[in-house]
């Protein structure tokens, strides 16, 4: 094969490359990302999907950039019986590619000295910005329980 046609084919793969991750399925696997890189290291990975001038909403509560984040979430996160999933159910991605979002379901699980289970679930939305290199990060997120917790603020 000549060089021209290598050049055609390995751009016509990164069209291909590119166009693929601005779909809705693609912003959903982004999402699951999310999750297992939540899962698997707590705050950490919570924080690594958020642009640095991300938000959280939360009941009465809005957290704005990742420090600020990180701070509000790592004695959350810190809690050995602390576990939280969720779930994506839709997506849209902006017709220019660079925008999107994903709505879901979340369940927050901690057990307490006494060995009381305690669940909170609802629903989520979270509004994603891709970057110069391509990424996705969260610009928004936010929580909508089903119920207030006890004692809670929903966060």
């Amino acid at each position: 094969m000549s060089r021209k046609y290598l050049c055609v084919l390995s751009l016509s793969l990164v069209a291909c490359m590119t166009a693929g991750s601005d779909t809705p399925e693609a912003l959903m696997d982004v999402d699951r990302a999310f999750v297992r890189a939540t899962a698997a290291n707590g705050v950490d990975g919570w924080v690594s999907y958020f642009a640095e001038d991300g938000s959280m909403v939360g009941g009465n509560l809005v957290t704005t950039g990742a420090d600020s984040i990180r701070a509000l979430l790592t004695p959350v996160f810190g809690d050995p019986t602390y576990s939280l999933q969720w779930e994506p159910l839709q997506a849209e991605v902006a017709s220019s590619g660079d925008m999107g979002y994903t709505l879901g379901r979340y369940l927050r699980t901690r057990t307490d000295a006494d060995g009381n289970i305690f669940r909170a679930g609802g629903s989520y939305v979270t509004v994603w910005r891709k970057d110069a290199d391509g990424t996705w990060k969260a610009v928004l997120d936010v929580a909508s329980p089903d119920q207030m917790p006890p004692g809670g603020s929903g966060n």
